[in-house]
């Protein structure tokens, strides 16, 4: 959360003070989009002979075009659909980690965005060692890939000195406002703002997957034995004000943070500020999700026969 903070203070713009308060403008500081990696098969062969005369490899082309950082451990790929002795290999050299971290995107603050490069994961020497029977046979291949990743989202709050008879004034407490997400499948959406008492207002967001693959809890690398896993998302909710508490998650002073579940790829969560003061100014609101996230892609191999 110290990064969001860090980054909110490098890229917002404080703009002059009106009446008893400051105002505050979020100009873009993340690239933003719904996605998190992108992958496919890279120059692979699609037919091969059997016999065990025609080895051929398959390399996997990853790149990260969202805004947090892999590193090299926290992504697993692993391919599916042939039988690991028939080509000649095993279960556990058909699952490998890359060899390197998976940069993300960057945007720096003068706006210019600087890509990271792609890494390859490689998978050799795989080689149909049987005889088919007629010409020909297809063999479905997939990569699933499974990774941790981030979303770090901005907003800002209105707080006034009399919440329920705010009247005109540098901000309105009971609206939608705006939202920034950085680059991620995982998106925080619709965060609205209301008057809860004299001293307190209250906050909603809803969390979305936005992406094309499925979400599972942090560090669980996709598990799907236990059902508790799926669609868990470790949130953490920062105003840097005291006393915030939100539905489900565990109140840590200035913050609250925790595990929530989504329901058709969709969870709206509430909060409550307490908001006591004397006078009236904008607070940067800042949310992070944590998740694993797990995609595939699929092709076939044709096996042909050799002859021999």
């Amino acid at each position: 959360m110290k990064k969001i903070i860090i980054l909110a203070i490098i890229l917002i713009a404080l703009v002059g003070c009106q009446q008893d308060g400051q105002t505050v403008s979020i100009e873009a500081p993340f690239i933003g989009g719904t996605q998190g990696i992108t992958f496919d098969f890279s120059q692979l062969r699609t037919e091969v002979y059997d016999s065990g005369t025609d080895p051929f490899d398959v390399t996997i082309k990853i790149e990260n075009k969202g805004e947090s950082d892999i590193l090299k451990d926290n992504i697993k790929v692993t391919l599916s659909g042939i039988n690991p002795v028939e080509f000649s290999t095993t279960e556990n050299d058909l699952s490998k980690t890359s060899k390197e971290d998976i940069i993300s995107a960057k945007k720096d603050t003068m706006g210019n965005i600087q890509t990271g490069p792609p890494v390859f994961v490689d998978f050799p020497n795989l080689e149909y060692t049987g005889k088919i029977t007629g010409t020909t046979i297809e063999f479905p291949l997939r990569a699933n890939i499974c990774y941790l990743y981030n979303t770090k989202a901005i907003s800002k709050l209105c707080i006034r000195k009399n919440i329920l008879t705010a009247g005109e004034g540098i901000c309105n407490i009971n609206e939608d406002k705006p939202v920034y997400n950085s680059g991620a499948p995982i998106q925080i959406t619709r965060i609205t703002e209301s008057a809860r008492a004299k001293d307190k207002i209250g906050f909603s967001f809803e969390i979305h997957n936005m992406g094309t693959g499925d979400v599972y809890q942090r560090g669980t690398v996709c598990d799907k034995t236990t059902r508790k896993n799926k669609d868990k998302i470790f949130v953490r909710v920062e105003t840097n004000m005291p006393g915030i508490t939100c539905t489900g998650l565990e109140n840590q002073g200035t913050k609250a943070e925790g595990y929530t579940t989504l329901f058709d790829g969709v969870k709206t969560i509430t909060c409550t500020q307490p908001a006591p003061g004397q006078i009236d100014f904008e607070q940067v609101l800042g949310i992070e999700a944590f998740y694993d996230y797990e995609e595939y892609k699929q092709t076939k191999i044709s096996v042909k026969t050799s002859g021999e």
